[in-house]
């Protein structure tokens, strides 16, 4: 069983590096996301390398002690934090909380190149200038702080997720930005890495000595992560899709909000429900909730308000039952039979095919085929 485990980490380790390269160097995908994943992915790969390498030294230099390898643990809950930040559009905010843990993480780097030239140059490493001791607490520090730094980025990256899908539903139109559940997949996929991590470094620190079973567990759970990424990656579009970069360019519309009144007019939802219907604003594959403030001339806050308390929707919800609607009138019209159901989606304001489906089953629980005519 143990070989077998084995056997999987090792082809993780190769395929994870290969994917690496590829999302790092693709042109047809490029993107500082995907160049964030690729250098996460190598960065898992090469301290997979460092922790179970079968050897413990290089012709005359020890790499079996502290420091004497390149130390990237650091690199890993920055790199995945910054790439869910990078998704959702909110890595400006963490910028100087990033910069700082970059900075750390190229000094442990730093370590390594101290301990080479101090081999060259005095034959000795820090260990033999510091002693074991001290080297054990600098290490062990190291490990507990980057193991409280994943656990902050998974709280992040949730949060900031999470965000982002409630701003979604109430802001845009467009389903197909709703679709991040590979996201969350990749993210509550550090869970048991954490979990496990975490016993492992608790067993430490009550007196436990040496390296356990519980790693072998960490790294079977990191070559299921590169298996998911790779699977993900060419199966689920949105992994390279750029749609989420428009959630950036509503903040700056002429749309501003404005304080709401102490009691709701329903005079004033009854206005922007037929300005909906006469105007068929809803036909606008782009609309968002700012477009529709900036042609309604009424503040988006109000907008969202009044249809969610209304309505009982959120806007996302609620502009998409509409054109739902006039995709079913288009189906039942038997004058209108030879449009494809993806022309019948693009004439009723949906972006894809699966954006239309995804409304279909959500407000009438059936596929747009079963509304037409036989």
């Amino acid at each position: 069983m143990a070989t077998m485990i084995t056997l999987i980490i090792w082809a993780a380790v190769i395929q994870g590096f290969l994917l690496g390269l590829i999302f790092i160097f693709s042109k047809k995908h490029a993107s500082l996301a995907n160049k964030l994943l690729g250098s996460f992915l190598i960065a898992f790969v090469f301290q997979a390398l460092v922790d179970m390498l079968p050897y413990s030294a290089i012709g005359s230099y020890s790499i079996g002690g502290y420091f004497t390898l390149p130390e990237v643990r650091l690199f890993l809950p920055i790199l995945f934090l910054h790439f869910v930040l990078e998704k959702v559009k909110r890595a400006s905010s963490y910028w100087r909380f990033l910069k700082i843990h970059y900075s750390l993480a190229f000094g442990m780097i730093a370590i390594t190149g101290i301990n080479v030239l101090l081999f060259f140059t005095k034959d000795a490493t820090l260990v033999d200038i510091l002693g074991w001791k001290w080297m054990d607490i600098i290490y062990m520090s190291l490990q507990y702080y980057t193991f409280f730094l994943t656990l902050s980025a998974f709280v992040i990256a949730f949060y900031e997720t999470r965000r982002y899908s409630l701003r979604v539903r109430n802001e845009s139109s467009d389903l197909t930005m709703l679709n991040s559940s590979w996201l969350w997949q990749f993210i509550f996929l550090m869970v048991p890495v954490i979990f496990f991590w975490g016993a492992e470094l608790l067993r430490i620190a009550m007196g436990g000595r040496g390296q356990s079973d519980l790693i072998t567990l960490v790294f079977l759970f990191i070559a299921l992560f590169n298996y998911f990424v790779s699977y993900k990656a060419f199966t689920h579009h949105t992994l390279f899709d750029g749609s989420i970069d428009r959630l950036a360019s509503y903040a700056n519309t002429t749309a501003v909000l404005q304080p709401l009144p102490d009691a709701l007019d329903p005079e004033l939802f009854e206005k922007i429900e037929s300005a909906m219907v006469s105007e068929k604003y809803y036909l606008d594959q782009n609309l968002s909730i700012h477009e529709l403030a900036r042609q309604m001339h009424i503040p988006a806050r109000t907008i969202s308000t009044y249809v969610n308390q209304r309505s009982g929707y959120n806007f996302n919800e609620w502009v998409n039952n509409y054109r739902v609607d006039h995709a079913l009138a288009i189906l039942k019209d038997n004058t209108m039979d030879h449009y494809s159901i993806e022309g019948i989606g693009s004439e009723s304001g949906f972006k894809s095919r699966s954006a239309m489906y995804m409304a279909f089953k959500k407000k009438t629980g059936h596929s747009p085929g079963h509304f037409r005519p036989n």
